[in-house]
């Protein structure tokens, strides 16, 4: 009896052969060009920004990609300092220093800091039309800058109340360097939760004299306190109270807390109302779970989840993961048995494997690793996320076998 060709074709692998077997050798920044030919969103997804290889693997894949006309860098950081970013990369004149000092602390690095400028060097050989840009999607416009401005206007009207205003403000502007949560994880926290801090660095200013100075660092101190009401690690109120002395801006004291959810739905709907409006190809830059097209369990709906369910296939995510290794705080151990990076890690050579080609099979979760502000070493398997179905999650994996870390914004270029 002739057997049809569904008897006989093979079933397709399971995500795990895939991985183990289906791999090109080395990074391959053209694969991910080529993946992304038609998309019209790509989403690079970094296992860690501490990485020197990570970055640098970024960086070319996303030059490669403006050959393919994606000229718009997305980044989830204040639009004000991304907005200085896109300046300089265009060829105006910016104290590139000045703004990296304001960026989001894990992008302050020497190979971003080139990268910008390797972008200002490309752009003057493209046509203006052509350039690439950069975005900023993030939801905060404060900035560090934002609390020296605050003494200096107050140092105009009162010494000891600007003294007494920068006190409580200097304890509370690391939250830019990586999150109030991160201060806590490594025992640096207060305990004062930074909002109050920053409500009580507002009520002494109030008590400024009455002018256009106190008035404006009132505004920014506003500013500064919804900042750290909604950032990432702030304390969850049940509701919020008028101020009765909120003085010439009239607000109330925010609802405060960290709403993960609505953040990462308002950076996408950020993301496609620019693309709409401007029609650009746009690469994201974003950790590993931001960038997921399919929301890793326990964590809800991300950034990529949103722009897959908006775009489709148009939304192309990549994960690069890496094996072992050290960043500045610590050395990494080789990961976890049978996680996506310990299956690309076999044989501990570079490798990329274009998952939405690969024909996988649906099979059950499988963990990466996800090296934030909180990793410790000595619990490495409580920093892996799960994804649900890799098949759903990632267009492509990049595995770069050992890393090294990123250099102080002190390093040469």
């Amino acid at each position: 009896m002739n057997e049809s060709l569904s008897d006989t074709a093979s079933p397709p692998p399971s995500p795990s052969r895939a991985i183990a077997s289906g791999p090109v050798d080395g990074v391959q920044p053209d694969l991910i060009a080529d993946l992304a030919r038609d998309a019209s969103i790509l989403g690079m997804g970094m296992s860690t920004r501490e990485s020197r290889e990570v970055l640098d693997f970024i960086f070319e894949a996303t030059r490669s990609l403006a050959d393919e006309g994606f000229t718009t860098i997305a980044i989830l950081d204040s639009p004000r300092v991304v907005a200085e970013y896109d300046r300089y990369v265009i060829g105006e004149t910016v104290d590139l220093e000045h703004a990296l000092d304001q960026a989001w602390g894990p992008w302050r690095n020497a190979q971003f800091r080139d990268e910008l400028i390797r972008l200002r060097t490309l752009n003057a050989t493209r046509p203006t039309d052509d350039r690439v840009r950069l975005v900023g999607i993030g939801a905060s416009t404060t900035v560090a800058a934002d609390y020296d401005t605050v003494a200096e206007l107050l140092r105009g009207v009162d010494q000891q109340i600007a003294e007494d205003v920068e006190q409580h403000l200097n304890v509370i502007r690391v939250a830019h360097d990586g999150g109030e949560h991160v201060q806590r994880a490594r025992g640096l926290h207060p305990g004062t939760p930074f909002v109050d801090l920053a409500r009580t660095a507002r009520a002494a200013a109030l008590r400024a004299p009455a002018g256009p100075a106190r008035d404006q660092a009132l505004t920014i101190l506003d500013d500064i306190v919804d900042y750290h009401a909604h950032a990432p690690g702030s304390p969850q109120p049940a509701t919020a109270e008028r101020d009765d002395n909120a003085g010439p801006s009239e607000t109330t004291a925010p609802f405060g807390g960290y709403d993960m959810a609505r953040s990462e739905r308002a950076a996408a709907e950020r993301l496609l109302s620019h693309h709409e409006r401007t029609k650009a190809r746009i690469v994201v830059w974003e950790g590993t779970a931001h960038i997921a097209a399919q929301p890793p369990v326990a964590l809800g709906p991300m950034l990529g989840t949103h722009l897959r369910a908006s775009l489709g296939d148009d939304y192309v995510a990549v994960n690069v993961g890496f094996g072992r290794g050290r960043i500045a705080r610590f050395d990494i151990p080789a990961p976890q048995a049978g996680s996506v990076d310990a299956l690309l890690d076999e044989g501990g050579t570079a490798r990329t494997l274009i998952v939405r080609t690969a024909g996988l099979a649906e099979a059950g979760s499988l963990s990466t690793r996800l090296i934030s502000g909180l990793y410790d070493p000595n619990a490495d398997g409580d920093n892996y996320i799960e994804l649900p179905s890799l098949r759903e999650s990632f267009d492509a994996l990049v595995h770069i076998p050992i890393i090294t870390p990123t250099d102080s914004m002190a390093a040469p270029t």
